[in-house]
């Protein structure tokens, strides 16, 4: 027998827990991809919840990587928004249905308990932080130590005649991320009308783009007849054309395959090397002579913030390092928010003047 009182108070109280731990946007922000992958992590962590002693509170902090954490996190919060939306409309169905089907509103009915369970104990866990002490990230940019100051060129030569040799000068040429050169990165051959000179160009179209996040579009561009070897080897790949696309087909391949070369180029190096460190060399080159604005562009960033995490242009190599013509992106950088100083407040006991 199904408890019309009930099954009203239920659903309000799940709506109640729900509303109070939705992010301010109520996931307006997210991309389509980024929803499947929090669905696909949420539920796979739901499903550990069940068997775990400590529940949703053991699973989420089961993790030495505050990284790690916050993405579970965000994975659990969506997912538990998803799935009470998707019962509150099969619910709906159930009970426009005539006659209703009672068995599956009683089914509802235990799912919504379920659901209710999750949602309280998500909130206890997400209130309490994550406990322990948390391991550092370590940052990529310091994979960048002890390598050759030519280390792009050697890599190249070594894919030279793989399936990623173009997907590394562009990488080390332009510092996109793989998630990009998955889109595609288009190379143009063009007479600037401006200067009077011939340039390649870069477009890229931004990933990590929200609606005050990153750059939809950037352009980055060299002289056509600049020396450096990596653009050298460019004018020998476009071999005349005046254009081409190039894209891979996983990132995460990619990455794999440059670990693979650099391993065999330098087996003693202590840090793995992977397609971020050419994002990372490329803005320490940006950082040791071009503006500070024009390296977050380059980038891809909307906010100065977010540079210092790239490169030190102490690790520029003066004979290797790269310097782009010009940089180009849809969206002006944001400048730091500067800190405003906390004065102590004046005690009690101090006398007046």
């Amino acid at each position: 027998m199904i408890d019309a009182d009930e099954m009203v108070a239920l659903i309000e109280s799940c709506r109640r827990e729900m509303q109070a731990m939705l992010p301010a946007d109520e996931f307006a922000s997210l991309s389509s991809k980024t929803r499947q992958d929090y669905r696909q992590l949420g539920r796979t962590l739901l499903q550990r919840a069940r068997y775990a002693e400590g529940g949703v509170a053991e699973v989420m902090t089961a993790t030495l990587r505050p990284t790690t954490y916050y993405k579970r996190v965000a994975a659990f919060r969506y997912c538990l928004y998803a799935d009470l939306v998707g019962h509150l409309k099969s619910l709906h169905s159930a009970l426009s249905a005539r006659p209703a089907d009672r068995l599956q509103v009683m089914a509802i009915q235990a799912q919504l308990q379920q659901q209710r369970a999750f949602l309280r104990e998500f909130e206890t866990a997400r209130q309490s932080g994550s406990a322990g002490e948390r391991r550092k990230r370590a940052s990529k940019r310091q994979a960048l130590r002890g390598l050759p100051g030519d280390w792009r060129e050697q890599l190249y030569q070594r894919a030279a005649k793989g399936k990623y040799a173009d997907a590394i000068l562009v990488a080390a040429l332009t510092g996109c991320r793989p998630e990009e050169l998955r889109r595609g990165v288009l190379i143009r051959r063009v007479d600037n009308p401006r200067s009077g000179m011939s340039e390649i160009r870069f477009e890229i179209d931004g990933a990590k783009v929200k609606a005050h996040q990153g750059q939809p579009q950037r352009l980055i561009a060299y002289g056509a007849h600049d020396p450096h070897p990596l653009l050298e080897a460019l004018r020998i790949r476009l071999a005349g054309r005046r254009e081409l696309l190039v894209c891979i087909d996983s990132p995460v391949n990619f990455t794999v395959e440059i670990r693979r070369l650099a391993r065999h180029l330098w087996p003693k190096h202590k840090h793995a090397i992977t397609a971020y460190c050419l994002r990372h060399q490329w803005a320490a080159d940006l950082k040791r002579h071009a503006a500070a604005d024009s390296v977050s562009q380059g980038l891809g960033h909307a906010s100065a913030k977010t540079r210092r995490h790239y490169g030190q242009a102490n690790q520029a190599c003066s004979r290797h390092a790269l310097h782009p013509a010009a940089i180009e992106a849809e969206r002006s950088v944001r400048p730091v928010a500067a800190k405003v100083p906390r004065h102590r407040a004046a005690s009690s006991t101090e006398s007046k003047p």
